[in-house]
């Protein structure tokens, strides 16, 4: 039964904290947290309202890969988000950290010179993201990023590396090796590299 780390999974891809969550369902953090290290379970009553939350059947919660499920219409909502997805035959790559012949990074070519009037966008990324020239944008990547320039909200599982980092929003990931500045109102990682440093808000995790 994977129902622990499905939903860890499904809470990530949706960019929702555990007391986010927990709000949503009526539940504490704790209860979320040991769901999620499948210390325990949900109450079977909850299942229909998680599985309206993140938009997936209540077999998808059970499912021994919810990555089967990544490309099901009912899962991914309709709005505005570009969504990169990469495929082996007809199933979705699981995203890693590290590259590999399995899974390489997605190499992206964001527009030039955009502005916020008319080219600016979002996109989640389901793998890696390598940019030449800049990001202008709100990302949301389940792997790494590497760019000269991100303008916009991240959302990061893994890295980044990036020459300057602007965000008028805040900024979560694991770590952010490599930036000359960084600018934004709110960082939530474990360490940052940055040379100039300028935030309202810094939240670092102690790293194990």
């Amino acid at each position: 039964m994977n129902i622990g780390s499905n939903i860890k999974a499904l809470r990530i891809s949706a960019g929702l904290t555990q007391e986010q969550l927990a709000n949503s369902l009526g539940v504490s953090f704790q209860a979320v947290s040991k769901w999620e290290t499948n210390a325990n379970t949900p109450d079977i009553q909850l299942l229909p309202q998680i599985a309206k939350l993140f938009c997936v059947s209540i077999d998808a919660l059970f499912a021994d890969d919810i990555g089967d499920y990544q490309a099901d219409s009912e899962l991914i909502k309709d709005d505005d988000v570009f969504r990169v997805v990469q495929f082996r035959g007809r199933r979705i790559v699981r995203v890693q950290r590290t590259f590999s012949k399995d899974c390489p990074p997605i190499e992206l070519a964001f527009p030039r010179n955009c502005n916020n009037e008319t080219q600016y966008f979002k996109v989640e990324v389901y793998g890696n993201v390598i940019a030449d020239g800049s990001i202008n944008g709100d990302v949301v990547c389940h792997g790494n990023v590497e760019c000269s320039e991100l303008n916009g909200e991240l959302r990061c599982d893994g890295d980044v590396r990036a020459g300057t980092i602007n965000s008028s929003s805040d900024i979560k990931c694991r770590d952010i090796l490599e930036c000359y500045k960084l600018t934004c109102a709110d960082i939530e990682c474990e360490t940052v590299e940055a040379t100039s440093l300028s935030c309202q808000k810094l939240n670092q995790k102690n790293s194990e």
